[in-house]
């Protein structure tokens, strides 16, 4: 497991509170599925990435942020916090952004070079449209005063992904939509996995060690 540069500046604003409680808020002016914009605002560029933004009964995660419009992963049902798109949120509705958005997401790739502190993307991320080997939520599982957790993901091969494709590497990120979002980790898999047909299945458990 290799925590990279940006995932040690995610988990530290985390530890030390300034990413769960600072934020901001006010009134959109216009949204799109993937957008909100307040054409009054004068925010930092990405000050917000990262963080979660609540608008009109949706949530969804800031993926980047320039003066005035913050990019969105998508918007969900906030019952669903890592589940599918849902309605966008009207166009003037109030908003507020918070919070530190958790890394819950897994994804894969063939490449199989070496992780590096730098990257900020997981190099040769499987995308493909529908396919089943795209990004997706973990599974997290923790034991009481543990000094690990684990998130495990469970991927089926099906006729939308290009196959036979060998598994190298995962990285996790703090939204579902490939490739955006915050990279805590990216791994080498103990020993590559190929798919080569549809319906073939893998399951990648990544242990974290806190």
């Amino acid at each position: 497991m290799a925590k990279v540069n940006v995932g040690q500046d995610k988990q530290a604003r985390v530890l030390a509170g300034t990413g769960t409680i600072a934020g901001t808020s006010g009134t959109a002016t216009s949204t799109t599925a993937t957008s909100l914009t307040n054409t009054g605002a004068s925010w930092t560029t990405n000050a917000w990435a990262g963080r979660y933004i609540f608008a009109a009964n949706r949530v969804g995660v800031v993926v980047s942020n320039t003066g005035t419009a913050a990019t969105i992963d998508l918007w969900r049902d906030p019952a669903t916090p890592t589940g599918a798109a849902g309605s966008t949120p009207g166009g003037t509705s109030t908003y507020i952004i918070f919070g530190e958005a958790p890394v819950l997401y897994m994804a894969l790739t063939a490449n199989s070079s070496a992780t590096v502190a730098t990257d900020t993307t997981l190099t040769g991320e499987i995308t493909t449209a529908s396919g089943g080997l795209i990004r997706q939520a973990a599974a997290y599982a923790h034991t009481t005063s543990a000094t690990t957790y684990t998130l495990t993901g469970s991927y089926t091969a099906n006729g939308s992904d290009s196959l036979p494709v060998t598994i190298a590497k995962i990285g996790t990120f703090d939204t579902l939509t490939g490739a955006t979002g915050i990279l805590l980790h990216e791994t080498l898999l103990s020993a590559t996995a190929t798919l080569s047909a549809s319906g073939d299945a893998l399951t990648v458990t990544q242990t974290v060690t806190m």
